[in-house]
């Protein structure tokens, strides 16, 4: 054979070789997941900031300011029991009365003209305050799980955008990839219209299916950088930093875990149903606190009073003494006040009806959406398993078009559209994986169990 035959054989030999082989020998370097394969290593830009999922979850924990905001409403609560607690413990004040006297001396603000005086008071039986106190407790207690509900709901959210930014930086390089071949596919039709091998219109349609993709290869470019400001938003992350993950998945629920068990699960354990019980006792004390207004009040009082002789005291009473103290008991009985005390009952005892009817609604809206994300759950994991199963098809026809190619019997454009299916089959399957994990997580965050996995 010439020289000049030989040398475009052996051009055209390494061309399919290189055409053929080396895209599959590149993807089969990376690791297999439950039958096919996934993106080798931590995506993310040359220098970022490497961040795994459990301290995305520690620095929203910490940073967040839905969090904060939560933080410093428990705070409050606390400040507001306190304060409640208050007419039960002393309460002792220092002052002065000193006043000039001609004629009688007449009292200042209900005590006898002084030097300065001292006193002091303690609610020593009081059932209105008493369970005003109580009712403060119960808010407190109520507030505090209303954090932890709040955590649980930052937690869901950090880990739902993690994932969600994980996969749509894994599904951008298969977008890349139907792009590039899609482009492919229609320089091959620009030469077969050409030659007169194809309809005008299939080099348009060859042209509409390359804008889509570029189109598609936008809209998840615009996503990914949208979650990235999110995920750095809840984590307190700067947001001028570039964010490297780590490949990470929601834990599979039990296998003999049952509807019924999860629901009990989640009436038991979510923080916003316990908060509602804790806000039905606060009621209940209220209208106790408001029935308790028609019973005696008992108060321990003290009075020291340092006078002056300059306040004529001397000449108006026989025995003058500089120095006076009073210490006692006060008691105050109520004797009618029927109107305003039933009036407040009666609200008190509508807002308790109120605080019940919530927490029977809440308790029958988590269990109907319990038995909806499970539903939703079970669908999505059998999705999982059907986009599989269509990539593992998609992988091996693909294969069988490459080695038809290489025997000369189909061309460029048949191995382009292989390839672009075969990415196509990737984006539905990183897609549908990830809709089973957000079913996942959605029903740990209901049943109060997300805080034993991500916490």
């Amino acid at each position: 054979m010439k020289k000049s035959t030989l040398f475009p054989l052996c051009l055209t030999g390494a061309f399919l070789v290189v055409y053929c082989f080396l895209p599959r020998m590149l993807l089969a370097q990376d690791p297999v997941v439950d039958g096919v394969v996934t993106p080798n290593g931590v995506l993310g830009s040359p220098g970022a900031r490497r961040l795994t999922l459990n301290e995305a979850v520690a620095l929203a924990l910490k940073n967040n300011r839905d969090v904060l905001l939560a933080q410093s409403e428990v705070a409050r609560a606390a400040a507001a029991h306190k304060e409640a607690k208050a007419p039960f413990r002393p309460a002792i004040f220092l002052g002065s009365g000193l006043a000039a006297t001609k004629g009688f001396p007449l009292s200042i603000e209900g005590s006898a003209p002084s030097i300065f005086q001292v006193s002091a008071q303690q609610s020593f039986l009081n059932p209105n305050l008493r369970n005003l106190e109580r009712q403060a407790g119960q808010m407190e207690a109520a507030v505090t799980k209303t954090l932890e509900q709040k955590r649980d709901d930052v937690v869901a959210q950090t880990v739902l955008t993690y994932l969600d930014l994980d996969r749509s930086r894994r599904s951008l390089q298969y977008v890349k990839g139907q792009a590039q071949s899609l482009s492919e596919a229609e320089q091959i039709m620009a030469e077969r219209v050409r030659a007169g091998l194809d309809a005008p219109i299939e080099d348009t349609r060859a042209k509409l299916n390359t804008a889509r993709s570029r189109s598609a290869m936008t809209g998840v470019q615009n996503q990914i950088a949208m979650l990235e400001f999110t995920l750095r938003d809840l984590t307190g992350i700067p947001q001028s930093d570039s964010l490297a993950l780590e490949p990470a998945e929601v834990p599979a629920l039990p296998a003999d875990d049952t509807l019924e068990q999860l629901i009990a699960r989640a009436r038991e354990n979510n923080e916003g149903i316990r908060a509602l019980e804790d806000e039905v006792h606060a009621k209940q004390y209220q209208v106790r606190s408001e029935e308790g207004s028609n019973w005696p009040r008992v108060n321990l009082v003290a009075q020291y009073g340092l006078f002056s002789e300059f306040n004529n005291f001397a000449r108006y009473f026989q025995r003058f003494s500089r120095n006076n103290i009073t210490a006692g008991i006060s008691i105050m009985v109520p004797l009618w006040d029927r109107y305003r005390t039933s009036a407040l009952i009666s609200k008190a005892e509508a807002e308790l009806a109120a605080a019940r009817l919530r927490l029977s609604d809440a308790r029958a809206t988590i269990a109907r959406q319990i038995r909806q994300i499970w539903a939703d759950a079970q669908q999505q994991s059998a999705s999982r398993e059907v986009a599989r199963l269509e990539l593992e098809l998609s992988r091996r026809s693909l294969d069988v078009v490459l080695a038809q190619f290489e025997e000369g019997r189909v061309n460029r454009l048949s191995v382009e559209h292989a390839r672009g299916d075969e990415n196509q089959k990737w984006i539905t399957f990183l897609d549908a994986s990830y809709q089973s994990e957000k079913a996942r997580l959605e029903l740990l965050r209901l049943s109060g169990e997300i805080r034993n996995v991500f916490r």
